[in-house]
């Protein structure tokens, strides 16, 4: 029989070179990406914002010092001096301002007592607190909220120095809120205990020695900077637009270096000095009253325009000096403040330029989203900015924008009467 033989057929598998598979996995991605892009740019989600009546301001931003008619006191040579009216306070001429201890300790225990004897008086105060109405309990909640705001802001701000006053307010009407509804509040524990720190204390062995006066009335600020006289206060609506910044440069690389006791502001009346772009003042005049807002409170203060409201001809920038009335401790205490000047009021619907579109007319409109159906929606523009434009509300107008309208901020084939489902 003869012999078959078998013979072996090697099998070899074929690699694909490794660019190859670079190259597919680029072309891949790249298939991705456009169809990505081709999906997207036909299946955009709508985005819309609800119409609101809004209030917008032209306005003019600046740093601005502050000038007052103030002067700064001493304290006591012979002694520890601590002041015995609160920062804002009004002081009459003659009146004691501070008071003089022999040491640093007789000063903390008498101001110690001095606390304890007033949280005493508040708690004695609380406990004849009688029953309210319902309207004395909602005041009472929206004083609560406010606080409440106050507090949030002043974090935010980093106002901290003003933080346990919010606390102590707010404290203060939660207790007064129970007292209100009838909850009864037992304070014998927490008198008690104030009156045993008072007779540890012996407030005769720690009194003062002195007093200082004032020979002139005014408010009092224990804040200085050394910069009470920087400007002379007579002289605050002359200064000029050179001589403003030097003074403002001046105020921003210094620190602190006032050893002054505090300080007597002799004037309710006081001056924001700013040098501003004199094109900026063309919708002003002197006289006017603005509302100029602080930035770092959003505090807003009532001013009256002084001068650099109608500057010559040809000159780039002005003085704008605005003279202010209102005062208290944090007012007192400014010197250098960003702020921001409204002189003009738009109030409408606010709505983003993005969403504002041109009709072949040149007409500018909007589109809102009404039950799924995309309606035109147009109307007179009263202000505009390049972010943002505001429409005026024409309630005869059926086509205009109305209250609570979906504006289309997103989208894509865009016009009336398309159906979103």
């Amino acid at each position: 029989m003869g012999k078959t033989k078998e013979s072996k057929v090697n099998k070899t598998s074929k690699k694909i070179p490794g660019d190859i598979v670079a190259i597919i996995l680029v072309l891949a991605l790249i298939g991705a990406y456009i169809f990505y892009g081709c999906y997207s740019a036909l299946n955009v989600d709508v985005e819309t914002i609800t119409a609101v009546k809004s209030t917008v301001y032209e306005t003019i931003d600046a740093q601005a010092l502050v000038i007052r008619d103030e002067h700064t006191v001493s304290g006591s040579s012979s002694g520890v001096t601590v002041a015995s009216v609160n920062n804002g306070e009004k002081v009459k001429a003659g009146g004691n301002i501070a008071m003089v201890f022999s040491s640093e300790e007789d000063a903390t225990k008498y101001s110690s007592a001095q606390e304890l004897q007033s949280q005493l008086s508040y708690y004695e105060e609380l406990e004849t607190q009688a029953s309210g109405t319902v309207t004395d309990v909602e005041q009472i909640d929206s004083d609560i909220l406010s606080d409440v705001n106050s507090y949030i802001r002043a974090v935010g701000n980093g106002r901290y120095d003003s933080l346990l006053e919010y606390s102590d307010d707010l404290n203060e009407r939660f207790i007064r809120r129970q007292l209100t509804i009838g909850e009864k509040i037992d304070f014998s524990q927490v008198k008690s205990d104030i009156k045993n720190q008072l007779d540890e204390i012996n407030v005769s062995t720690c009194s003062p020695v002195d007093y200082l006066t004032t020979e002139e009335s005014g408010i009092f600020s224990s804040y200085t900077d050394g910069f009470e006289s920087i400007v002379d206060y007579s002289k605050a609506t002359e200064i000029d637009a050179a001589t403003l910044k030097s003074c403002i440069e001046k105020v921003s690389a210094s620190e602190n270096d006032s050893s002054s006791f505090g300080k007597l502001i002799t004037s309710y009346e006081w001056y924001f000095c700013c040098v501003v772009p004199s094109k900026d003042t063309v919708k002003i005049s002197d006289g006017d009253t603005l509302n100029v807002t602080l930035k770092s409170s959003d505090d807003i203060l009532k001013c009256q325009v002084i001068s650099g409201a109608d500057p010559d001809l040809n000159t780039e920038e002005t003085v704008l000096v605005l003279r202010c009335s209102d005062m208290n401790s944090r007012i007192a205490s400014m010197r250098l403040e960003d702020i921001e000047i409204r002189y003009s009021e738009y109030e409408g619907f606010k709505i983003p330029a993005s969403a504002v579109h041109v009709d072949d007319n040149g007409e500018k409109f909007v589109y809102a989203l009404i039950s799924n159906t995309v309606e035109k929606r147009s109307g007179e523009i009263i202000y505009s900015t390049k972010d943002y434009v505001v429409f005026g509300y024409d309630a005869q107008n059926s086509d205009s924008i109305r209250y609570y309208d979906q504006i289309i901020t997103k989208g894509t084939d865009l016009h009336d009467g398309k159906v979103y489902s």
